[in-house]
């Protein structure tokens, strides 16, 4: 096990194709960054947040399939790489008109939410601000468009299905599939709860996660019924995160005693282990790409790396 003391609290992780870890802070005075760790406890870019109107979003941060480069949705998309967090190719400023995607081949697009499809062909965007017209929209990660529309209020993008053909979505009291030539719905389900958090699509696409109020909700994607639950203790259940393992067979969930990780069998959603570093409340968790590390923020402003026996 590995403690990184990040100086702020991190809000979200992400770890690269090649095991380094993308850590979203937010200090307490406000002050935002990203930064990127070199595992283990070696060197680490950090790259300052530019505009932080919307950092309490899950689906803020995509990374590349490659690896050399991530996406930041945060009131703007914007694009650095991964080496030495300098501004890569790739949207950076806000569009003039956001209803006029030919703008985005100069540079710049409006987003509070961002996922990349697998095959690092298409990035789909949301922009969900009361103040300004909800917008939805794929582009090429060179800017590219490639179809636009409007939005439903307060739409949640989950992530790419296993070859990136679809993506899905949660909104209000649904769950929608979409095809991601053309933004067109595919299939839909009922969504049981109020509160939408976190939703996010497992690595292999089997399985779409997401937080409730008193429960964490999780689909089959393939059929879209009704899904399973892992039901809190409280009104709130007091959910703070989860990560799907890409092995598909472990779920890791910060919910309940939030100083620990659970671990639950995907597959019949029984809890398998618990996890407990004595570091205090957790923040996020996440694993990397394959599988043999995993890592949990700390209020603090810690980050723990754990070897992952699956």
């Amino acid at each position: 096990m590995v403690v990184l003391d990040a100086g702020a609290r991190p809000l979200q992780l992400r770890f690269l194709p090649d095991g380094r870890l993308l850590v979203g802070l937010r200090s307490e005075t406000g002050e935002c960054a990203v930064e990127v760790w070199t595992l283990p406890a070696g060197g680490r870019v950090r790259v300052p947040i530019p505009d932080r109107r919307s950092w309490y979003l899950s689906n803020q941060l995509a990374v590349s399939p490659t690896g050399d480069r991530f996406h930041l949705a945060c009131g703007s998309l914007f694009t650095f790489a991964t080496a030495d967090g300098a501004v890569a190719r790739g949207p950076a400023n806000p569009l003039p008109d956001p209803g006029d995607p030919a703008a985005a081949a100069h540079g710049g697009l409006p987003a509070d939410q961002v996922i990349a499809a697998p095959t690092g062909s298409l990035l789909v965007l949301y922009q969900m601000q009361p103040e300004d017209p909800w917008w939805r929209a794929a582009f090429a990660p060179d800017g590219t468009p490639v179809w636009h529309g409007g939005g439903d209020a307060w739409t949640y993008l989950a992530g790419f299905l296993s070859g990136g053909e679809e993506y899905l979505e949660v909104v209000a009291k649904r769950v929608v599939r979409r095809r991601s030539a053309d933004g067109a719905e595919v299939a839909a389900a009922r969504y049981p709860a109020n509160r939408i958090n976190q939703p996010q699509v497992s690595p292999d696409g089997r399985h779409l996660g997401v937080i409730g109020y008193s429960a964490m909700y999780v689909y089959d994607t393939a059929v879209l019924a009704a899904p399973r639950a892992i039901k809190g203790s409280a009104n709130f259940g007091n959910f703070v995160g989860f990560a799907f393992h890409p092995a598909g067979r472990t779920l890791a969930v910060i919910h309940g005693t939030t100083t620990l990780v659970k671990l639950y069998d995907l597959d019949t959603l029984t809890l398998r282990t618990k996890l407990n570093w004595k570091v205090g409340p957790l923040t996020c968790v996440a694993f990397s790409a394959d599988g043999l590390l995993g890592a949990a923020g700390t209020d603090d402003g810690r980050v723990v790396v754990w070897d992952v026996d699956e």
